[in-house]
């Protein structure tokens, strides 16, 4: 509705602007014929009618500037909320950084067709057939000329079309994928600050510049090469209909104010056709977005419709536990309930982190069991609700130690007082403030202080299932000590699941699973 208001508007806009630059040629002609002629008031008149047309071109900038950022902001919005429930599989074997890249890309593409080259089709056109209707009343061999590059044009231009959507997806995943690999090196800080040289780094991420860069220089060749062509002639045509109107002049009594007329009508018409065939050009990167939106679309995670208010109890019955077709182990057997500390053990590649993504429904399985109801059949955010998945690789954002314990919480000033006080900030904010700016990815914590961050997070939430990954790993003992005595005091309220290479107290479990 918003963008139906605003195509209106922006229409009407550029309408009275092209109206606006018709009226000139009109007055020219109407002046020459008549017998005042020119006067003083009347290059006045014309003076302000520029005038006010160049002021309605600010506007319109102006008017789609200021739509534009509410219109950009929804559209990355709807496709991050699409990012986000693409399948888990998805979205590590296309890479977070390559998806993000094509939302970027997508949101400025459709931006710059929807909010200018779409509106300015209309536009041009009714523009294009004003010219046509005024030319032909004086020379039916210009109209007919002016006719024929219409078809011309659209048909060049949509062959062209044609081709450059396929390069262009060919270019965006080369782009993406590109920028991906470059990106996993320079985002390795402390490596490369230790490196003596770059010579060897820099050589390494030459294939993924040649990959972006030649593909970029592959469409862009074709499509200056072709639109240059399909330019040259309406050039071509724009001259010799100019030439063909002076002849017209030289041969007959024709009032100079009409080659006056031809030289700003012939202008005008050609200036539209190339912003509609120049928009046309645009609309391929506008289906090469759409086509990526459809993609995530497809590749969405499925969903169950039973929606749950607790989780009471949760059940394994896995005869074979596979990922991608391979079989990683089998006859995983077992019921748990609240205040049960379930210590997840096996060695490396057995399958433990694996088994239990299947609780949040990373993947789907056919033999788990929430509350004795098949997993598959519970909608994925009740599920989320109640249940809370912590890796090694705590979710550490740049901000505040505020911003990263509110991290997808509402503020809320007397839960800060409650994080305050509890232990596990407490010992996070010796030497700090909730105020105090922690670096990219969290470089400024050591390991220990994230995951306690991340458990202070959990343990707020009010779930009733924690599964901890690795949590204790590459931490130094006090720190997992801290995490794991707080973790005990909640046991009651929670069914909490501990991956651990290392062994683990049976203080700390009443249950295992061996994998």
């Amino acid at each position: 509705m918003k963008y139906r208001k605003f195509f209106i508007i922006m229409f009407c806009i550029i309408l009275l602007g092209s109206v606006m630059s018709l009226i000139s040629p009109i007055l020219l002609n109407y002046w020459s014929s008549d017998t005042i002629g020119f006067t003083q008031k009347r290059l006045t008149l014309l003076a302000l009618i520029l005038l006010l047309s160049s002021a309605i071109e600010l506007v319109l900038i102006w008017f789609r500037e200021k739509f534009a950022k509410g219109f950009n902001i929804s559209n990355c919005k709807s496709m991050l909320s699409d990012f986000f429930h693409l399948q888990y599989d998805y979205i590590n074997d296309e890479g977070p950084t390559k998806i993000i890249n094509k939302i970027s890309a997508s949101v400025n593409s459709i931006y710059s067709f929807m909010t200018g080259s779409y509106i300015r089709i209309w536009s041009s056109m009714l523009v294009m057939l004003a010219v046509l209707i005024m030319v032909s009343f004086d020379n039916l061999i210009v109209t007919a000329v002016m006719i024929v590059l219409v078809p011309v044009n659209y048909f060049g231009y949509k062959a062209l079309n044609a081709s450059l959507l396929k390069k262009s997806r060919i270019l965006q995943e080369a782009t993406s994928s590109g920028w991906q690999e470059i990106i996993s090196v320079a985002g390795q800080t402390d490596y490369l600050k230790q490196c003596e040289s770059y010579d060897n780094i820099l050589h390494q991420v030459t294939p993924s510049l040649s990959k972006i860069y030649g593909a970029m220089a592959d469409i862009n060749i074709f499509a200056q090469c072709v639109s240059r062509f399909l330019f040259s002639i309406n050039q071509i045509a724009r001259i010799m209909l100019m030439a063909f109107t002076v002849y017209c002049f030289t041969e007959s009594d024709m009032s100079p104010m009409r080659l006056v007329l031809y030289s700003i009508l012939l202008p005008l018409y050609f200036d539209n056709l190339t912003i509609v065939t120049d928009s046309n050009l645009s609309k391929r990167e506008m289906n090469t977005a759409t086509d990526f939106i459809n993609n995530m679309k497809e590749n969405k995670e499925p969903n169950g419709s039973y929606q749950i208010a607790l989780i009471d109890n949760i059940t394994f019955d896995i005869k074979e536990l596979t990922v991608k077709n391979q079989t990683l182990t089998g006859d995983i057997q077992g019921t748990f309930s609240k205040g049960d500390v379930v210590w997840v053990k096996g060695g490396s590649g057995t399958g433990k982190s694996t088994l239990l993504k299947l609780l949040p429904k990373f993947r789907l399985s056919e033999s788990v069991y929430i509350n004795s109801r098949n997993i598959r059949e519970i909608d994925n955010s009740s599920l989320r609700h109640r249940l809370n998945y912590l890796s090694q690789n705590v979710p550490v954002i740049k901000g505040t130690v505020r911003d990263n314990l509110f991290l997808n919480r509402t503020y809320d000033s007397s839960l800060e007082d409650k994080f305050i006080k509890d232990p596990l900030v407490m010992s996070v904010l010796k030497g700090r403030t909730m105020d105090t700016l922690i670096t990219e990815g969290g470089s400024s914590l050591s390991g220990g202080e994230k995951q306690k961050i991340a458990i202070v997070r959990t343990l707020y939430d009010d779930v009733d299932v924690m599964i901890l990954d690795e949590i204790t790993s590459n931490i130094d003992k006090q720190s997992a000590v801290d995490i794991l005595d707080r973790l005990m005091k909640e046991k009651d309220r929670h069914i909490i699941f501990i991956i651990s290479h290392d062994d683990l107290p049976e203080v700390y479990s009443n249950k295992s699973i061996q994998l």
